[in-house]
């Protein structure tokens, strides 16, 4: 357990069949003229990422089994390493209050992250000693402040919970399970 949320199973055998879903709580205002307002009440867009396993084992769909049965369907977040957004390389970090906290990057869009791990820093491209900072809910804090510009290299985990309360394995033949999963981003 780390930072009081479960890891996801490391199951690699995922399937083409994966998605991830953006989205927005904006509402418009039209007024007669059509002059149009806009407002969001979210700091951060919602992420539902859909994955599919076409090929598990019968271990592994037990393995699976157990853990949504340990979290309670959707009751309890986790941390999920992304197959494909999970890693973040030379990101520039900014102090806020003796914290640098990490950040992932889509496109541009950049927002916090939870947790991280296999972190590499650097001040103005000097690679620190691991014992120069510790790594805190997703945010990097040194022993002694540095003078220059902090980069960091990391590995980053999603908190998610499912977005239904069970999930269903089906048997594909002797030792062959498939499972698709939803989830959703946890603030």
């Amino acid at each position: 357990m780390v930072m009081g949320y479960s890891k996801f199973p490391d199951i690699r055998r995922f399937s083409w069949e994966s998605s991830k879903q953006q989205s927005w709580n904006t509402t418009v205002q039209k007024s007669a003229s059509g002059r149009i307002r806009t407002m969001t009440n979210q700091l951060y867009p919602a992420w539902t990422i859909k994955a599919s396993y076409n090929a598990l084992t019968d271990e592994e769909a037990r393995q699976l089994l157990g853990f949504v049965a340990e979290r309670k369907g959707r009751y309890e977040p986790f941390l999920w390493l992304d197959p494909e957004d999970y890693r973040a390389t030379g990101v520039t970090l900014v102090n806020t209050n003796g914290y640098y906290q990490a950040l992932m990057n889509v496109g541009g869009y950049v927002e916090p992250v939870e947790y991280i791990e296999h972190v590499t820093v650097y001040v103005d491209g000097v690679k620190q000693a691991d014992s120069a900072y510790s790594v805190e809910d997703g945010a990097i804090k040194f022993k002694t402040a540095p003078t220059g510009i902090v980069t960091a290299d990391y590995t980053y985990y999603w908190l998610v919970h499912f977005s239904e309360d069970g999930i269903t394995v089906n048997k594909i033949f002797d030792n062959i399970n498939k499972v698709s999963i939803t989830l959703a981003v946890v603030r």
